[in-house]
């Protein structure tokens, strides 16, 4: 009897496959999805981003526009973007089309050093929106720790997502018992998204310290509504700007 021959398409997705299981399973088991997640195939043209941070990840301050989500929704889908928001969370109000985040109300960027890889492989987002380490400076970490834990953090976002931009924001929050560890991770965290630069990853920093102003925050901790729209207009212009950067450089490329 004649053996039967396996499609190749069939053969291709079983290789694919076994090659994001074998990925999972190299991860430390930390790291390793909630769920037996693996990398969803994304549609030709859309931008899958994923919202990664705490509790302003979540919307705390504003739930009604799941904080800047749902303005940085309406910007970038109003100029064309198809967009595809990623991660193991979902919240948000009817009005916002897709409620996918990884934010985690209260966790600090030490906490999440040991689980970002899994949420990352399993989201494969081409954008990460990083906001954390404000935790870290509420329970008392100084700002050196706090730079290195969101040193890990980036570790393992780019062992997991390799080819993945991330806008790195710094702390919004006016922290004003924390003031002084405040501006020394102002000035710490251009310097650790230099190094992942010269890694040859591709990541910015922004600044956020003077971004709007104290009296716009919801409880004198977490952004009121207005602020929030002031947060999506600087994720979105960033993420703009990195579009553009890429489609000129495929613009450039030799035939």
């Amino acid at each position: 009897m004649r053996a039967r021959r396996v499609p190749a398409r069939q053969l291709l997705s079983v290789v694919l496959v076994a090659a994001v299981v074998a990925a999972v399973a190299a991860l430390a088991v930390a790291d390793r999805p909630e769920e037996n997640d693996v990398p969803a195939v994304a549609a030709p043209g859309v931008l899958r981003v994923l919202p990664l941070g705490a509790s302003s990840t979540v919307g705390v301050g504003s739930l009604g526009t799941a904080g800047y989500r749902l303005p940085l929704w309406e910007r970038l889908t109003a100029r064309g973007v198809r967009l595809d928001y990623v991660g193991s969370r979902n919240s948000g109000p009817d009005a916002l089309p897709d409620g996918d985040h990884e934010g985690r109300s209260g966790w600090s960027a030490a906490r999440m050093a040991s689980f970002v890889g899994g949420w990352v492989l399993a989201a494969d987002p081409d954008v990460v929106l990083l906001h954390a380490g404000t935790n870290d400076l509420l329970a008392g970490a100084s700002a050196r720790s706090t730079a290195q834990s969101l040193d890990r953090v980036l570790e393992r976002i780019f062992a997991a997502a390799p080819g993945t931009h991330v806008v790195m924001a710094g702390v919004w929050a006016p922290l004003p018992r924390q003031r002084a560890a405040r501006g020394e991770l102002n000035t710490l965290l251009p310097q650790v998204a230099q190094r992942h630069r010269e890694l040859g990853h591709s990541v910015e920093y922004a600044d956020v310290s003077s971004l709007f102003p104290a009296g716009r925050t919801a409880d004198g901790l977490h952004a009121g509504p207005l602020a929030y729209r002031e947060i999506a207009g600087m994720w979105a212009g960033r993420i703009e700007t990195w579009l553009d950067r890429r489609a000129a450089r495929r613009l450039t490329r030799p035939a």
